[in-house]
């Protein structure tokens, strides 16, 4: 079993009390819970796992939908779920530091063999796979498998972080629930309430990056990718017959531990090309745009038109996929885009 954290999540009350119901109904006791990363679906599932432990430990109740993960009875099963211990609990993920792209079938194996094995704690047993994406073709079919024989008083909670990726074999068997990104006023108010002396610059780049997620956010901050940002713009502006990149900066993006960094380069790069296009078209720029970004979009749209633009758009999306599939070379993608944005 591998450890964890639990922290915030970022789920509508409605989204929650809904999740609550379902399993109340015992309609079905699989269930996927889908969104982009970031918005606490780990945390949220984690939270719900401990909570439906330490509440069927000694009855086997109703779920109150005014549930209170903050205010459980500290049994048995608060205490083994704290510790990464709870016989009746099994959490299928990938160890990031030993498996490469999937999880091993053999953890998924041990997983239908979990729900097997008699109860030991609690009066149900609680599995999580974290996220579905890292399973191979075998173990979603072995998946397939386990919940279509999935005891009672049993549960699987599936999280996904790219639902059109999920089997409809699979998706079929559960009950499918949808985080939505944050709006832009409730991200506003997470962003000045965790950095209220924020530049209204940053704020805009937080806005506009992060697709509606905190957790994305928090990681920005803590990386210092703004300030990275803001120097590798001024690097671009400057880029003129040749691509003008600080030594640093290149060091940075070939760096192999800074994968989030490379990821969110990519999200940045259609950014700009979007905001280039929607330019040409409007004569005015996108909502959250940058100062130093006005500066390069003009740079742009001097060296490329728009179907040069259109074409640079699909090119570094098919080759940013490609390299997510082949383990190809990501930051050559991202420096060869940067190149074409400048018209070199």
């Amino acid at each position: 079993m591998n450890n964890f954290t639990i922290n915030d999540f970022y789920l509508s009350r409605d989204l929650q009390e809904n999740i609550l119901t379902n399993i109340n109904s015992r309609r079905t006791n699989a269930i996927i819970l889908a969104g982009q990363k970031g918005l606490g679906k780990n945390n949220f599932i984690l939270k719900l796992s401990k909570y439906l432990l330490c509440k069927f430990e000694s009855e086997d109740v109703e779920i109150n939908k005014s549930f209170n993960f903050d205010n459980l009875i500290k049994n048995k099963s608060f205490h083994l779920f704290d510790n990464n211990s709870h016989p009746d609990f099994y959490y299928l993920t990938k160890n990031e530091e030993k498996d490469n792209k999937n999880i091993p079938i053999e953890k998924v194996r041990e997983l239908k063999s979990f729900f097997y094995k008699t109860f030991s704690v609690s009066k149900i047993k609680v599995a999580i796979i974290n996220p579905i994406e890292d399973l191979s073709v075998n173990s979603c079919n072995l998946i397939l498998k386990t919940l279509e024989e999935l005891p009672k008083n049993s549960y699987v909670f599936i999280i996904s972080n790219d639902p059109v990726k999920i089997p409809e074999t699979i998706k079929s068997r559960c009950a499918f629930f949808y985080v939505n990104r944050l709006k832009d006023e409730h991200l506003i108010s997470f962003i000045l309430e965790q950095y209220p002396d924020i530049s209204e610059q940053e704020k805009f780049f937080l806005m506009n990056v992060s697709h509606g997620s905190p957790e994305v956010i928090k990681e920005i901050k803590n990386k210092k990718i703004y300030k990275f940002y803001e120097n590798l713009l001024e690097d671009l502006i400057s880029s003129k017959s040749f691509l003008n990149l600080n030594e640093n900066n290149i060091l940075l993006i070939n760096s192999k531990d800074q994968e989030f960094l490379q990821n969110l380069l990519n999200i940045i790069i259609n950014d700009l090309i979007k905001k280039s296009l929607f330019y040409l078209t409007e004569k005015k720029y996108l909502k959250f745009t940058l100062e130093k970004e006005k500066q390069f979009i003009h740079q742009i749209i001097q060296n490329n038109h728009y179907n040069n633009l259109m074409n640079l758009y699909s090119e570094v999306n098919k080759n940013m996929s490609a390299a997510n599939l082949l383990n190809l070379n990501k930051p050559d993608i991202l420096i060869d885009s940067f190149k074409d944005l400048c018209g070199i």
